[in-house]
């Protein structure tokens, strides 16, 4: 090989040396930039190493980014699943079910984003109209919105995809009590319990509605609601409090008891069940109730007022001045409040 051929040998090769490092340097950037994630980096749980090695060897798999942000979401990694699911979405930007998921992080990010939620749910379901999730939940936002129709319109599309499923019954039995139309309300609640006789959320709808109207029927639905689940404590707090109208003291009194030791931090059962007492002459441990409840709520107004109440029965005129006192400097319509005063003005005025 003469001296000119070996000179265009390495002028042809330097150039192709070159781009090959640079393709190099830019595949292994692009491996440890944005995305990487190294299988040995016990920062990170076993779940998401493992799928990290998985898609070390793969990068370019976007069902991968996909199942890591579920792994993210589900260690309430919201910052990191919403960037692995924007990955996957950049790898393969026609898939409804990386939008949709998209979406749901947003709604329970940390810092919601309402509106790039909105955005993701429409984009998959231009991509995918049959999408009964994506329905539904895009229903969700636009109701808690209040942007009744456009909701509507989705439980409707849900509903013509899937007319067995309680779901989009449901919603729109809560659209139509929003708008107050209580007639068509009960009457999709009661279509959402034909299709799922033990829909929780149904099941409280309908006691809360007899309830108001005072009518026994409430107990059914409350009965069922604890009978679903047993570990909630709204369903027996709502029952406790219709057997309180209905001046079933001793009846109401247990089951506050019972929401008591379920939620510590329930303030309502704590005030009834002082007010109960305070009925049956139990002031002392009304007082200790409503200690209870104002220390879990310092702002309480009608706490206070009780309060004075009750340590006005046990003679007790100052805690009680200060206690109405208080219940007025929180609340200046507490009329209560300002009759106790006037008692212990009196009261303190007498020889």
């Amino acid at each position: 090989m003469n001296i000119c051929n070996m000179l265009n040998f390495k002028s042809l090769c330097f150039p192709i040396l070159v781009i090959v490092f640079i393709i190099c340097g830019t595949a292994c950037k692009d491996a440890k930039s944005g995305r990487y994630i190294s299988e040995n980096d016990t920062t990170y749980s076993p779940d998401i190493r493992s799928v990290s090695k998985k898609i070390n060897a793969n990068p370019t798999n976007p069902e991968l980014y996909y199942n890591r942000s579920n792994a993210f979401y589900e260690e309430r990694n919201f910052k990191q699943a919403v960037l692995d699911i924007d990955y996957a979405i950049k790898l393969d930007s026609v898939n409804a079910l990386y939008f949709y998921k998209k979406g749901v992080y947003m709604l329970d990010n940390d810092t919601a984003n309402a509106r790039e939620a909105e955005r993701s749910f429409r984009k998959a379901l231009a991509l995918d109209p049959t999408f009964f999730d994506a329905h539904i939940n895009l229903g969700k936002l636009l109701l808690a919105k209040q942007r009744y129709k456009e909701a509507e319109e989705n439980y409707t599309q849900a509903n013509k995809l899937r007319p067995g499923d309680p779901m989009p019954f449901f919603y729109m039995g809560i659209i139509a009590k929003e708008m107050k139309d209580t007639a068509k309300a009960v009457a999709l609640f009661e279509k959402t319990l034909v299709n799922d006789p033990r829909h929780y959320d149904a099941l409280m709808q309908m006691g809360n509605y007899y309830a108001e109207k005072e009518d026994n029927k409430a107990l059914l639905f409350f009965n069922k609601a604890i009978e679903v689940d047993e570990f909630r404590d709204e369903p027996l707090y709502a029952k406790g409090l219709f057997l309180q109208k209905k001046r079933l003291y001793k009846d109401a009194a247990a089951l506050y008891e019972q929401v008591a030791r379920m939620n510590p931090a329930h303030i309502l059962c704590r005030y009834n069940l002082a007010y109960i007492n305070g009925l049956f002459s139990n002031y002392t441990r009304a007082v200790s109730l409503l200690d209870e409840a104002i220390d879990l709520a310092p702002e309480y107004a009608d706490a206070y007022t009780l309060r004075g109440a009750m340590k006005e029965r046990l003679k007790n005129s100052t805690g009680a001045f200060n206690d109405y006192s208080k219940a007025l400097q929180l609340d200046e319509n507490q009329t209560l409040a300002k009759e106790g005063l006037k008692r212990i003005n009196i009261t303190i005025s007498m020889p």
